[in-house]
């Protein structure tokens, strides 16, 4: 018989979101649908995650008087980190850098690229908010001589013809890397069988398409656990952790909730506290909800400190821009480039968390 999360839930209650950092856009990713699996086309090459310290020093390059346009996300925690991490090694390397934001927003991101483009710098480095509305201005980068590297989530084939090359994350691995732990979590608090949530980034975008892809997969060889209800929080802290009350309510009298899946790990800390307010205890412990995430942010390490956190990824901005920085500098010197570079990613679980502090938590503010 299951281990059942029974903790009564208060009648109409609000979950009271405290967290310090709530985080209200994706994590990563565009914003389109695709039926493909994880990897884009083209030759990949794979770039080891650091493990037990900060990404390795970057490669020195000479890159004085090339102009770099950044079209980027802001204000979100990974986007930020991410363009504070790539701008801060280029600028050192020479290059003079312009960046341009939006918050996962198409149309001002198309006007972007337009200004991108009108200024013909050495490359354009884009991290599309929507994989099929950027198209049209991908085309124009081309027709103008621009180059763009692509980063962080893959295009789709419309897209990924007219780019110069790409440094993605490996979301297929970070799927699998969630079940992985899940399953592992599950077992370990003794579950024999078990209920499972999702909570995911935006739905339709190419980066959850491709985790939920493989996480499915991984899912088939454990038919003892089953997933009952995924969700869409949208990449936002509040809204997971409010569907994840509804969630743990819901199937209190169905067997109750063994297993959670935050896409972020800051939407995990929504679930973990979601569960907090209803008197559930998390961690991989008898009769208890085991929560993982799949991309690491300072607003996991201290709940995996806690012990209410199992497991996560390590999907951070600062390895994926330093391998952004590498490649980059390659192609502005004039070199080859594969036209895919895909990072490698990790998981990790209480067992060794520790040794992904650096790359997980210490991040520009």
């Amino acid at each position: 018989m299951k281990g059942l999360l029974t903790a009564a839930a208060r009648p109409g209650a609000a979950v009271a979101v405290s967290f310090a950092l709530a985080v209200s856009a994706g994590a990563c990713g565009d914003s389109s649908t695709d039926d493909s699996g994880s990897g884009g086309s083209g030759t990949s090459t794979s770039s080891t995650a650091a493990s037990s310290s900060a990404a390795s020093p970057a490669k020195s390059f000479d890159l004085k008087g090339k102009r770099v346009a950044l079209v980027t996300c802001e204000p979100n925690v990974f986007c930020h980190a991410y363009n504070v991490n790539l701008t801060k090694q280029l600028k050192a390397a020479g290059a003079q850098v312009t960046q341009l934001s939006d918050n996962f927003d198409p149309a001002l991101q198309n006007q972007h690229m337009n200004q991108a483009i009108a200024q013909k710098p050495d490359l354009i480095v884009l991290f599309a908010s929507n994989a099929d509305a950027v198209v049209p201005a991908l085309r124009r980068a081309k027709a103008a001589g621009v180059p763009v590297a692509n980063v962080n989530a893959r295009l789709k084939p419309a897209g990924d013809r007219l780019i110069d090359f790409e440094v993605v994350a490996d979301n297929g691995a970070l799927g699998k890397a969630a079940a992985d732990n899940l399953v592992e979590g599950m077992q370990k608090a003794g579950y024999k069988e078990g209920n499972i949530i999702l909570i995911t980034g935006t739905a339709g975008t190419l980066i959850v398409q491709d985790r939920l892809v493989a996480f499915g997969a991984a899912m088939k060889a454990h038919p003892e656990f089953k997933v009952v209800a995924t969700e869409d929080g949208n990449w936002d802290q509040v809204k997971s952790s409010q569907l994840a009350s509804q969630l743990l309510t819901k199937y209190r009298s169905q067997g109750g909730v063994q297993g959670a899946y935050g896409m972020a790990d800051y939407q995990a800390a929504g679930i973990i506290q979601a569960a907090d307010q209803l008197g559930m205890p998390t961690g991989a412990k008898p009769n208890s909800l085991v929560v993982t995430g799949s991309n690491c942010t300072p607003t996991g390490m201290p709940l995996m400190q806690q012990g209410k956190l199992y497991g996560n990824a390590t999907q951070s901005p600062i390895e994926e821009s330093d391998n952004a920085y590498r490649t980059i500098g390659q192609f502005l010197s004039g070199k080859d480039v594969p036209h895919t570079v895909t990072v490698k990613e990790e998981r990790f679980t209480q067992d060794n968390f520790q040794d992904f502090t650096k790359l997980c938590a210490e991040w520009p503010k």
